[in-house]
């Protein structure tokens, strides 16, 4: 077992998951310590581990695990990148017995690629989705 994926809470290390959204997500900049903890603790998350139980990546997932999931949070850590890791992460997700919802959500940048190979595609009505968003928080 080369790597593996948890729920565990217990095992995620928060710090790096604070840094890598604070400072190097674009979607998460100057996010506080304090609200990362707080999201983890009202998401499913997953930490990804190397056999020594390094954390080299983490997702989380906003759900009432029968309508609705909401993708969030989702990174590799820059020094594993391109060896399929996103992609495992991702197929874990979606494969997983408590997440078998009818609707899944996520919002990128620049991962649509890895996000289709799972079938997530463009909204086909995007005039019925509407947004509230305070531009002061992350």
């Amino acid at each position: 077992m080369e790597y593996f994926i948890s729920t565990e809470k217990s095992k995620l290390n928060l710090r790096v998951i604070h840094d890598f959204l604070c400072n190097r997500s674009y979607w998460a900049k100057g996010r506080s310590y304090d609200d990362v903890n707080k999201s983890i603790d009202n998401s499913m998350c997953f930490g990804l581990y190397d056999k020594n139980e390094q954390m080299l990546g983490f997702a989380r997932v906003v759900t009432d695990n029968v309508v609705f999931a909401y993708l969030m949070d989702v990174f590799i850590m820059e020094e594993h990148r391109g060896k399929g890791l996103g992609k495992m992460l991702v197929k874990h997700i979606v494969e997983h017995p408590e997440l078998q919802v009818k609707l899944w959500l996520l919002v990128t940048h620049d991962a649509h690629g890895l996000y289709r190979k799972f079938g997530f595609t463009d909204l086909k009505h995007p005039a019925r989705y509407l947004i509230l968003k305070d531009e002061s928080r992350c």
